[in-house]
């Protein structure tokens, strides 16, 4: 059977990669020892976030008629998002036109009749001999009506016409202004400068209140939401700062912690903590980032520390291949925080004094034989 073999030299020299039967190739990979470093805290990730997100929902049933545009779409304050079918608001809004202007008219047809009465009232005077006869002569006739009286009465008749129409005017006057507010819930306003994450409808759509449309994230500086064990959340505070490390294209910046959840979830035993990023963070929403824990108790110990050469390139997770008595061993790494002189923190995967393969090349992975030379050069 064939068998891959390395030729390398221990901390110096080159190394040869051939397969039996192959082509010797030329590379520069050497073994290095596992280093001890002081440790820098646990390294925990987390997703990107908005500082705050909106969910547009529908106020009223309807057909959609008009979206602003796709998930990605920055919005400006007042922006029209999503528009509603407002044919039959219309309507709605003629008809109680059409009914405050009848009440505008008999509400003057009511204070015309309510002048009318007051200045009409004309009493009999007492220095009319004939006046007091037929006054007399109704009161024979079983008529004692008193004029003033009469007069008082149908005043206040007037008056409560008058007032009715009064009343009716206004409830009009309200019935247009509910179906102006209906009108402008049928359309949803962006509330503030951001982005459009989600789009949950097309125009043709036909939605019932409560129903969403958009969820909007907020622009300006974003924060990193991460789910801190419960032995490490006691530690952090409001206001203090943590280093993030965006990627490896993006580097690090300085966060601010802005919110800790004052209970732990009950299924995960975790504690969701909110970490402000500077204004000009190279990094998107939905991206992944870490953050490094301030040492307390263990974590202030030593831990393993590699050369961040000694990755193998390429791959998915961050490995490296052990010595293991002559053969290669491919280990997959849970790594910290990044250390002084290219240095990488090793949270799971190796221990202090463990032998690896620096610059190995793509693609190698375990069952490679390793064979050192006592001199360089060869």
């Amino acid at each position: 059977m064939k068998r891959n073999i390395w030729r390398c030299t221990m901390f110096c020299g080159s190394l040869l990669f051939a397969a039996a039967g192959g082509t010797a190739l030329a590379a520069t990979p050497s073994l290095v020892s596992v280093q001890a470093a002081p440790g820098i805290g646990p390294m925990l990730g987390g997703r990107i976030i908005p500082a705050f997100t909106v969910t547009l929902r529908a106020q009223l049933p309807g057909r959609v008629k008009f979206v602003a545009g796709e998930a990605g779409m920055p919005v400006m304050p007042g922006q029209p998002l999503v528009a509603l079918d407002d044919d039959q608001l219309l309507a709605q809004k003629a008809q109680a036109i059409a009914a405050y202007q009848a009440d505008e008219v008999a509400l003057h047809n009511g204070y015309s009749q309510y002048g009318y009465q007051l200045y009409s009232y004309n009493p009999p005077s007492f220095m009319n001999p004939f006046t007091w006869m037929g006054e007399g002569f109704k009161a024979m006739m079983g008529n004692n009506q008193n004029p003033w009286a009469t007069y008082q009465s149908n005043l206040e008749n007037r008056a409560a016409t008058a007032m009715k129409a009064q009343t009716q005017l206004e409830a009009s006057v309200w019935k247009i202004r509910q179906i102006e507010a209906e009108m402008n819930n049928s359309v949803s306003i962006a509330p503030f400068q951001g982005v459009v994450l989600e789009k949950e409808v097309n125009p043709g759509d036909i939605v019932q209140p409560g129903q969403p449309l958009m969820v909007l994230g907020s622009g300006g500086p974003r924060q990193l939401l991460v789910k801190v064990p419960e032995s490490l959340a006691g530690n952090l505070n409001p206001g203090e700062s943590l280093q993030v490390h965006l990627g490896d294209n993006a580097g690090e910046v300085t966060g601010r912690v802005v919110q800790v959840a004052p209970q732990a979830n009950p299924q995960t035993h975790t504690v969701a903590v909110k970490v402000r990023l500077p204004q000009n963070a190279a990094i998107g929403v939905g991206a992944y980032a870490t953050i490094s824990l301030p040492s307390y108790g263990s974590a202030a110990q030593d831990e393993p520390a590699i050369p961040r050469s000694a990755l193998i390139p390429g791959a998915s997770l961050p490995s490296v291949l052990v010595d293991q008595h002559g053969v290669t061993e491919m280990h997959v790494l849970r790594l910290g925080g990044p250390l002084a002189d290219g240095q990488v923190q090793v949270l799971a995967g190796l221990r202090v004094g463990q032998i690896i393969v620096n610059d190995p090349p793509a693609g190698v992975g375990s069952g490679y034989q390793l064979q050192t030379s006592a001199t360089s050069g060869e």
